[in-house]
């Protein structure tokens, strides 16, 4: 549910004729996925990796957590993550998230009068 949750936040706009692909192997699980960021979508498929993706990620789940946790898009935390392949698109990808204020809130009162 993670990657899904990923398309949310893109910036379709920005992410307009942009291409980059991401594989992830998570070695706690043994799990692994492909990224695909073509045409203003973010897409996913799981257990496959790509034979050319632009970068390789070798992590866990909780270092993925930690990383997307970051407040800044963009951020270069990869503690605990390999990375194989060109660092830049990766960095390209981050940098088209949305970020949208937490605390808001969910039911209103209702106007008097």
């Amino acid at each position: 549910m993670i990657f899904d949750y990923l398309g949310v936040p893109l910036n379709g706009p920005k992410a307009g004729g942009k291409h980059v692909v991401v594989n992830f192997k998570f070695s706690d699980s043994g799990r692994s996925y492909v990224l695909n960021l073509e045409n203003s979508a973010l897409t996913y498929v799981a257990g496959r990796l790509a034979d050319q993706a632009d970068v390789t990620l070798t992590l866990t789940r909780s270092a993925l957590l930690k990383l997307l946790a970051d407040a800044e898009p963009g951020s270069k935390n990869l503690d605990g993550i390999k990375v194989e392949g060109d660092a830049t698109k990766l960095l390209e990808l981050a940098g088209l998230f949305d970020s949208f204020p937490g605390g808001f809130p969910i039911v209103e009162p209702k106007p008097q009068g």
